[in-house]
C-alpha cells in the first residue's frame, strides 16, 4: 500500500477534513488547527486556541468546507466557533444542560448542530450566530451527528442505541431508526437515501431511514466503530475501530472486502476520503496520521501488466484488495480469459506442455492456480472426451464433462451443445404435428440418458400437452399465462422460450427506467403496466408505475402552482426531493428562510410575515416558521430585558402563553431564575399554532 505521507503530532487526532482548494484540515485534541495543501502534502497555515483539550473518543471538532468556520467543544463549558481565517472566535454556545457531546457543521457550511448530555439537539446559524432550531430529543447523550449532502436531512445518535433523523428544511418530518445493541458511536449520509450507523460493540448497519428499515448488517468489526468514510462515489467503505483496525466495505454487494485492511498499533480516531488526490488520511491516538494512497498502485499493476511481470500484478492486488475493482485488474483478467482459451486450444491439438507453458504466469494467484491444475491434470481425460465428442457417443462425452467442468469451456463441448441444440429445436416442431412423437423419440435418443438433458426430454415427450399449451400461450403474447403455467410445471423453467420470455420482461423493465428518467412518464407507466403481466417483475413493475404517476402529478400540480399538493405527496414519498421540481422549490424556500433568519436575529416578526406570505398555504413549512418566530420574539425579550430587566418577565410570561416551556425559552427561564417555577411545563404542540395569527412583538 502507497502511503505517501506520515506526520507525526503531538497529541491524538480529533478531525481530519477535506476543504476546497485541494486542501485538508487536521486538529489535534489540544486545538492545534492546522492546514495543509494536498498535492503536495505540504503545511500552508495554521492557529492554536486556548481551550482545554478534549476528549478524543468524542466527536469534539469539525470545519466548514470552505475552511471558514472551526467549531469546537469546550470541556464543561459548551461550544465554540472560530473564525478560521481571521483566526478569532466568533460565537460561544452555552445553551445545553451540562456538557457538549458531539457537534457537526453542514455541508452547506451554514449550520452548526450540538448534541449534549441532556440528550438535546440544537441548530445554530453561523451567519447570526444564533439557535434556529431543536431536535426530537433522545432520552440519553448525544454522541453523534450528520448532515445530508443536499441539506434537507440531519442524523443524530445517541447513548439510548438509537438514530433520529429529522428534515431540517420544515422540522416537521423525522425518522426513528431502532435495531442497536449499544451506544451510536459514528453516523454517515450517502446516496440512495442510506445511512451508515456505527456503534460501540462495533456493528455497522447500512439503513433506509426514509422506511425506519435496515438493509444490511455489514460485518462486525472488532471493537467500537470510531469513524467511517467512504471514496467519492459511495461505492467503498471505510470504517475504524478501537484496536487500530481499518475495514474495507463495498456498499454495492454490502459485502466485506478486508477486514484489516489496514492495521495499526494504536486506535484510529479519525478517518478522511480527500478527494483531490484520492488519498485516505488515517488519523491515530498517538498523533500521527497517514496519506493513503490505495487507488494509485492501480498505475503500478499497469506496469507490471505491461512488463508481463503478472505474477507481481496478481501479488500487488492480494496486497491490495481494492485493486480488484480497477481497470487495471480488469486488463488482468482479459489477459487470464485470453491465455485459458488459448491453452484449451492447445489441449484440443494435444500439445500439453505449451498449455503449461502458457498458464504459468497465471499459477501465482490461488483461483486461477485451482483451474490450471484442473485442466492439466485432466489431459488425458481430455483425449477420451474429444473421442467421444467426434464419435457422437454423447452419454460419454457430457458424463465426462460433468466430472471434469473445466472440458465445458472447450470447442468440442460448444460442438456437443450445437447438435442438442439442433435436435431439441426440431424435436419440439415435430412434437407439435399429429403423430410427431415417435419421429421426436427417435431423434432424441443419442440424448436419453444424459441427466442435464433429462428434464428437457421429459418435458417434451411425456408432458408434451403442457409443452403445446405452453407453446400456444406464448404465440398468444400470453406471458402471464405462461409464466403461471411454469411455476405450476419447474421443468418448462429449462425450456429456451421461458428464458426468453425473462429476456423480454429484462428490456421493458429497462426500458421502463429509461423513459422514467428522461421524463416520458405516460410512456414509462404504460410499459410498467405491460412489465405487470411479468410474475418475478410485478414489484417492480408496480414500483415504475407508482414513481411514474408521482412524478406525472407532481409536474401537473407545478404547472398549476399548487405547491400544497407537491408537498403533502413529498410527505408520503421522501424520494421526490431528487425531482428538479421539488429542488427548486425548496431552493426557493431554503432563500426565504437564510433572510428570515437574519430577520428573526434582529427580533424583526413583521418582515418574517411578509417574507414568508407565499409559503403561508404549505402546513409543511408551518414548523420551521413558528420557530423562526420564537426566534424573533427571544431576540425580543433579550433586547428589552438590556434596558428594563422587569421586561424579561413580562417577556417570559407573554411567551410562555403562546408556546408553553419549550428548548427555546429554557435559559432565559434559568437567567429570570424561574426554571423551578416552570420544570414541569410542556411545550405547546406546533400544529394547534396559526403563525398567521401570532402577534409582531410579545414585549
Amino acid at each position: 500500500m502507497i502511503v505517501e505521507k506520515r506526520l507525526q503530532l503531538h497529541h491524538p487526532i480529533v478531525a481530519i477534513k477535506g476543504l476546497e482548494g485541494d486542501r485538508v484540515a487536521i486538529v489535534d485534541n489540544n486545538y492545534t488547527v492546522r492546514f495543509f495543501s494536498t498535492d503536495p502534502i505540504e503545511l500552508v497555515g495554521g492557529f492554536k486556541t486556548s481551550i482545554q483539550p478534549c476528549d478524543p473518543a468524542t466527536m469534539c471538532c469539525d470545519l466548514s468546507f470552505d475552511g471558514k468556520y472551526a467549531a469546537m467543544i469546550v470541556p464543561k463549558d459548551g461550544a465554540v466557533v472560530y473564525d478560521a481565517v481571521e483566526k478569532h472566535l466568533l460565537f460561544r454556545f452555552r445553551r445545553h444542560e451540562g456538557e457538549v457531546e458531539s457537534l457537526k457543521i453542514s455541508d452547506s457550511h451554514e449550520y452548526l448542530a450540538t448534541g449534549g448530555q441532556d440528550g438535546k439537539t440544537f441548530i445554530w446559524s453561523l451567519m447570526t450566530g444564533r439557535m434556529v432550531a431543536s431536535l426530537p430529543h433522545h432520552s440519553d447523550f448525544v454522541t453523534a451527528i450528520d448532515f445530508s449532502s443536499n441539506g434537507q436531512w440531519i442524523a443524530t445518535g445517541g447513548f439510548d442505541r438509537r438514530v433520529l433523523v429529522t428534515n431540517i428544511s420544515s422540522l416537521s418530518q423525522w425518522f426513528r431508526l431502532s435495531g442497536h445493541g449499544s451506544a451510536i458511536t459514528v453516523l454517515k449520509f450517502i446516496e440512495g437515501h442510506r445511512l451508515v450507523v456505527g456503534d460501540k460493540d462495533g456493528q455497522i448497519v447500512v439503513w433506509d431511514y426514509f422506511n425506519s428499515k435496515p438493509i444490511k448488517r455489514l460485518k462486525k468489526m472488532f471493537d467500537t466503530v470510531t469513524d467511517l468514510a467512504t471514496t467519492p462515489d459511495d461505492r467503498f467503505l471505510f470504517a475504524s475501530d478501537k484496536t487500530g483496525a481499518v475495514s474495507l466495505y463495498d456498499l454495492g454487494a454490502y459485502t466485506l472486502v478486508s477486514q484489516r485492511y489496514f492495521s495499526f498499533g494504536k486506535s484510529v480516531r479519525r478517518l478522511c476520503y480527500i478527494d483531490s488526490g484520492n488519498h485516505l488520511a488515517v488519523g491515530l491516538d498517538s498523533g500521527e496520521v497517514s496519506f493513503n494512497a490505495p487507488f494509485k498502485e492501480s498505475s503500478i499493476m499497469e506496469e507490471m501488466i505491461e512488463k508481463g511481470d503478472l505474477a507481481s500484478a496478481y501479488e500487488l492486488a492480494k496486497e491490495n484488495p481494492l485493486l480488484h475493482y480497477s481497470d487495471a485488474y480488469i486488463k488482468l483478467e482479459s489477459l487470464w480469459n485470453d491465455a485459458f482459451k488459448k491453452a484449451i486450444e492447445r489441449m484440443e491439438a494435444g500439445d500439453k506442455e505449451s498449455a503449461k507453458t502458457l498458464l504459468e504466469p497465471f499459477n501465482v494467484e490461488k483461483s486461477k492456480r485451482l483451474l490450471i491444475q484442473q485442466l492439466l491434470n485432466g489431459f488425458e481425460e481430455f483425449q477420451r472426451f474429444r473421442s467421444a465428442v467426434e464419435a457422437k457417443r454423447y452419454q460419454l462425452a457430457y458424463s465426462l464433462a460433468a466430472l471434469y467442468p473445466i472440458f465445458q469451456e472447450s470447442h468440442y463441448y460448444a460442438l456437443i451443445e450445437e447438435e442438442w441444440n439442433r435436435v431439441f429445436a426440431k424435436a419440439k416442431k415435430l412434437i407439435l404435428q399429429n403423430r410427431g412423437e415417435e419421429m421426436a423419440l427417435e431423434l432424441l435418443k443419442p440424448f436419453r440418458g444424459i441427466s442435464s438433458k433429462g428434464v428437457l426430454i421429459q418435458t417434451l415427450l411425456t408432458d408434451r400437452e403442457i409443452y403445446r399449451l405452453f407453446m400456444k400461450l406464448i404465440a398468444k403474447k400470453d406471458f402471464k399465462g405462461a409464466m403461471d403455467l411454469a411455476k405450476r410445471h419447474p421443468a418448462i423453467m429449462q425450456l429456451g422460450e421461458y428464458k426468453k420470455i425473462q429476456r423480454i420482461a429484462d428490456a421493458l423493465e429497462q426500458k421502463a427506467q429509461e423513459e422514467l428518467a428522461t421524463g416520458h412518464y405516460a410512456e414509462a407507466v404504460r410499459i410498467a403496466s405491460k412489465l405487470q403481466e411479468f410474475p418475478g417483475h410485478k414489484e417492480m413493475a408496480r414500483e415504475l408505475r407508482e414513481k411514474a404517476n408521482l412524478y406525472a402529478s407532481a409536474m401537473r400540480y407545478f404547472a398549476q402552482k399548487d405547491y400544497a399538493a407537491i408537498y403533502q405527496m413529498l410527505e408520503r414519498h421522501p424520494y421526490l426531493e431528487e425531482t428538479k421540481i421539488v429542488q427548486d422549490l425548496e431552493n426557493s424556500w431554503k432563500k426565504a428562510v437564510k433572510k428570515a433568519e437574519l430577520y428573526a436575529a434582529q427580533g424583526d416578526t413583521e418582515s418574517i410575515r411578509e417574507l414568508l406570505a407565499p409559503f403561508v398555504k404549505l402546513p409543511q413549512k408551518r414548523f420551521k416558521i413558528v420557530s423562526l418566530f420564537k426566534q424573533a420574539y427571544i431576540a425580543q425579550i433579550e433586547r428589552a430585558a438590556k434596558e428594563d430587566r422587569s421586561k424579561l418577565l413580562d417577556g417570559i410570561r407573554a411567551y410562555v402563553d403562546i408556546f408553553g416551556v419549550d428548548d427555546e425559552i429554557w435559559p432565559l427561564l434559568k437567567t429570570g431564575g424561574l426554571q423551578e417555577s416552570y420544570r414541569n411545563g410542556e411545550a405547546v404542540d406546533i400544529i394547534s399554532i396559526d403563525w398567521r395569527a401570532l402577534p409582531d412583538r410579545i414585549v
